[in-house]
């Protein structure tokens, strides 16, 4: 996760932001929360294991947001439509781990989208619910999707199956980057217009960057091709996420990138490979294979333990059963939220990808690491902590106090969303 998450938004290849929040002022004194791990506790997970993790994930994120978001607010309607799509998202993928069939792709890509604006709208709705565990769920989420996304997303599934590229399979290279150039346009259009510091900007920003960093891959042969697919979907689930945002929050702007095109941009990705994506599983039994990387995995997805069977069902319906229609209702805090001016470098990765691995909210408490007093969460103030990233070894005897190992695509020489595997992946 340190390397795609923080690095590369999980959104390519059906892969997938930060902004160092204003400062606030603390009122109340934030929930304890249950520690987050033994570390690598649990054996290595499987598709189907990830996505039991990814559902219990969302019923955690729902539990979290009842109280602290109201499914009546106008300003959090990106937030509930986006957690809604990622719970059938899931529907699907596991319907499709479980049956071998096309429909985990298409799952896998629904997700890829909604993740990203889940990630992107709670970066900007926290600030307004400090001391909520949502991030944490987010965090939890976005983990167990990229650990299916390197050892089981499109451009894995494609490598396994090796072979030459075909005729095919370059032309809808050719298209792809076709429309990455004219996304590109669109946004340059309108990138001298935004005010800096501000989300719109940001989101200009991380799209541009996004769009350069694709530009970086040329040539034709599969592994070109591999780390194509993986860079472009997490391209375009990043820029439809951050549209989606736009239109809701920031109308103005929104009317500028239309008028860039001339007409309204689709929702929903064209995802030029994903037609071609269904026939690379075939015969590659992978539902029950074990992962190979997964690092900090459990130590990251702790949360999810504390959902029960009847939690996640109930959880589940009310999730699912949010509208857009009945959102209707004006929430000062939320409002304030979003005029939050953004703060970034340059070299900064993406906004949803910085949210989504907890890079300025390591404990996902709403709060961020700058103004966090308590930043692994456990309720003992950073000054009195004496096992600063709570794996229960005391800091005096702990050999990593970093909280985790590498994990997923961290060894991996392309960026293409899979592991070398003692250099299979090259």
């Amino acid at each position: 996760m340190k390397k795609q998450f923080r690095h590369t938004l999980m959104l390519a290849l059906s892969a997938s932001c930060l902004l160092t929040l204003a400062p606030h002022a603390h009122a109340e004194a934030k929930e304890a929360a249950a520690p987050k791990h033994k570390r690598k506790e649990g054996a290595p997970p499987t598709a189907a294991t990830l996505v039991t993790d990814m559902r219990k994930s969302v019923a955690f994120i729902a539990k979290s947001a009842k109280e602290k978001i109201s499914q009546k607010s106008k300003e959090a309607v990106p937030f509930w439509s986006a957690l809604r799509d990622s719970s059938k998202a899931l529907d699907q993928l596991e319907a499709g781990v479980k049956a071998d069939d096309e429909n985990a792709l298409k799952g896998l890509d629904a997700l890829g989208l909604s993740l990203h604006q889940l990630a992107a709208s709670w970066g900007v709705l926290r600030s307004s619910d400090e001391g909520s565990q949502v991030g944490r769920g987010v965090i939890a989420l976005s983990k167990a999707y990229e650990v299916f996304l390197f050892h089981f997303g499109p451009s894995v599934a494609r490598k396994h199956m090796g072979g030459e590229v075909t005729a095919e399979e370059k032309t809808q290279l050719a298209a792809a980057r076709a429309e990455v150039a004219s996304l590109k346009a669109q946004f340059t259009s309108v990138d001298g217009k935004i005010k800096p510091k501000t989300y719109q900007k940001r989101f200009i920003h991380d799209t541009l960057a996004l769009c350069k960093e694709i530009e970086g891959i040329e040539g034709d042969a599969l592994k070109d091709y591999c780390a194509y697919i993986f860079q472009y979907n997490r391209l375009m689930y990043t820029a439809q996420a951050y549209n989606m945002l736009i239109d809701i929050w920031y109308p103005d702007t929104a009317k500028e990138l239309d008028a860039a095109t001339g007409h309204k941009a689709s929702k929903k990705p064209t995802l030029a490979f994903e037609k071609a994506s269904s026939g690379y599983y075939k015969g590659w039994k992978y539902a029950s294979v074990p992962v190979t990387h997964y690092g900090d995995y459990y130590e990251v997805t702790y949360c999810v333990s504390t959902i029960t069977v009847t939690e996640e069902t109930t959880l589940e319906s009310y999730t699912e059963s949010y509208s857009e229609v009945t959102a209707t209702e004006e929430s000062s805090e939320e409002t304030s939220s979003l005029s939050v001016e953004s703060t970034f470098e340059e070299d900064e990765s993406s906004f949803a990808d910085e949210v989504a691995d907890g890079t300025d909210d390591e404990d996902g408490d709403g709060i961020s690491n700058e103004d966090d007093t308590d930043n692994d969460n456990d309720g003992i103030s950073n000054d009195d902590d004496t096992d600063d990233d709570n794996d229960g070894v005391m800091d005096s005897d702990d050999a990593d106090e970093d909280a985790g190992a590498d994990s997923a695509d961290e060894e991996d020489s392309n960026d293409d969303g899979s592991a070398d595997d003692g250099g299979d992946d090259e």
